[in-house]
C-alpha cells in the first residue's frame, strides 16, 4: 500500500483590509495590523512588536498580493491554505473580498479550502476582553438559508483548486456543536453535493476543547487547533512542567516553553474511532490584542525547534495515513502564530516546512 503523505494545510487569516464594518466597530481604518503594530514587550525577552520582513504591512485589497503569498506558500512545501470563512444569517459575509477576487483567476498557484468561523463577532477583537457585546451574532435559520448558504460555496467547490477528499469538498467547522440542527444541516448539505456531481461534502470539526468531542458530531473528521487541542487537555502537573510565572501590571502571568508543550503535544494519542488529523503551530501571543491579560504567551519557539517537531507531527501524521495536518497559522500576527517571513526569522519557518517536507518525500517517494 502506497505511503500517504498528508497535505499540509496552513490556516490563513484574511483580516488585512479595510471594511465598512470594522470603520464602523473600531475606528476609521482598523485592521489587524492595528493591533500588530501597536504591541509592546510585557516582560523581559519578550518578542514584540513582530514585524512582517521588509515591513510589508500588506493590503489584501490589492488582487495581487493574495496570488503572491500563495506562490510562496507552494515555494516551501504548503499544499493549501485553510481560509477563514465568515458567513452569517441571510447571507452576511465580513471579509470576504480577497477570497472572493480569486474566483475571477482561471488558475490558482495553491489549493484552498474554507474553515467556516460560524462565532458571533464580538468586541474581543479589538482587546476588549471578556466583553459580552455581540456586534454581530450567529444564527443559522433553517434550510432555505442553509441552500443559500451552500450554493454561494458552490462557485469555490467546483474550482479544481478547492481540496476535495475522496471526491468531497472538504470544509472545517469552528463549532459545529453550537449549530442546533446541524444533523440535519450536514445531511442537506451532502445532498446538494451530490446532486452537482461530487461524492458528497467533507466535514472537518476543529478540535479546540475537549467539550466539542465529547459530544456527538456529524461531520466526518476532526482536526487538532494547536495550541488549544493540547493545552486544554494537560493535568495540572503539566501545565506547571511547560510554564513559568512571572509579573506583568503587578498580576502573575503565564509564560510557556514552546518545546516542553510540544513533548506533551505529540504525545498525545489519536481519538478513537474518528478520522483525527493533527496540528502544529508556530507560537502563540496574542498579547497584541489584549495585552497582559493574554491567556498564554511562547517563549523559545525558534524555526530550527518548529521543524523538529512539525518533523514528529507528520511522520505521526504518516503512521495514522492522516489526509491532512493543520499549520496554525499562515499569518494570524495578531496572536503570535505565523509562519509569513518576519524581521527576526526571515523565511526560517517556512524552510523548515521545506526541508521536512524534501526529507519524507526522498525517505517515502
Amino acid at each position: 500500500m502506497k505511503t500517504i503523505i498528508p497535505q499540509i494545510l496552513a490556516i490563513y487569516l484574511p483580516q488585512f483590509h479595510i471594511i465598512p464594518e470594522n470603520d464602523a466597530w473600531w475606528g476609521k481604518g482598523f485592521t489587524e495590523w492595528t493591533n500588530v503594530k501597536k504591541a509592546v514587550p510585557l516582560f523581559e525577552g519578550h518578542l514584540q512588536p513582530r514585524i512582517p520582513m521588509g515591513h510589508n504591512y500588506y493590503d489584501l485589497a490589492n488582487e495581487s498580493v493574495l496570488p503572491k503569498q500563495m506562490k510562496l506558500a507552494a515555494d516551501y512545501g504548503i499544499d493549501g491554505f485553510c481560509f477563514y470563512h465568515y458567513w452569517f444569517k441571510d447571507g452576511k459575509k465580513l471579509l470576504e473580498k480577497p477570497i472572493e477576487a480569486l474566483l475571477k483567476s482561471k488558475s490558482l498557484p495553491l489549493n484552498f479550502m474554507f474553515c467556516w468561523a460560524n462565532e458571533p463577532w464580538t468586541r474581543t477583537w479589538d482587546g476588549s476582553f471578556g466583553s459580552k457585546e455581540i456586534l454581530m451574532d450567529q444564527e443559522y435559520g433553517g434550510e432555505e438559508e442553509w441552500k443559500y448558504h451552500f450554493y454561494y460555496l458552490l462557485d469555490y467547490f467546483r474550482r479544481e483548486e478547492y481540496i476535495k477528499n475522496d471526491g468531497k469538498p472538504v470544509i472545517a467547522i469552528y463549532k459545529e456543536c453550537d449549530i442546533p440542527e446541524r444533523k440535519k444541516m450536514l445531511s442537506l448539505w451532502d445532498r446538494l453535493a451530490r446532486d452537482v456531481g461530487f461524492n458528497g461534502i467533507y466535514v472537518m470539526l476543529t478540535h479546540r476543547k475537549p467539550s466539542y468531542i465529547e459530544r456527538r458530531i456529524y461531520g466526518d473528521a476532526i482536526y487538532d487547533f494547536e495550541p488549544f487541542a493540547t493545552f486544554y487537555r494537560l493535568t495540572r502537573e503539566e501545565h506547571n512542567i511547560c510554564q513559568r510565572e512571572c509579573l506583568v501590571d503587578g498580576k502573575s502571568f503565564r509564560v510557556y516553553d514552546y518545546a516542553k508543550f510540544c513533548n506533551f503535544m505529540i504525545n498525545r494519542l489519536s481519538f478513537s474511532g474518528v478520522d483525527h488529523n493533527l496540528g502544529i503551530f508556530s507560537g502563540w501571543d496574542n498579547s497584541p490584542r489584549i495585552g497582559s491579560r493574554s491567556e498564554i504567551v511562547f517563549e523559545n519557539n525558534y524555526p530550527e525547534i518548529f521543524e523538529y517537531y512539525f518533523r514528529f507531527q507528520m511522520q505521526r501524521s504518516i503512521d495514522y495515513q492522516n489526509s491532512f495536518l493543520f499549520i496554525n497559522a499562515w499569518n494570524e500576527w495578531g496572536e503570535g502564530a505565523f509562519i509569513e517571513p518576519d524581521e527576526e526569522y526571515g523565511i526560517s519557518y517556512l524552510q523548515a516546512i521545506k526541508n521536512v517536507k524534501k526529507c519524507l518525500y526522498e525517505q517515502y517517494g
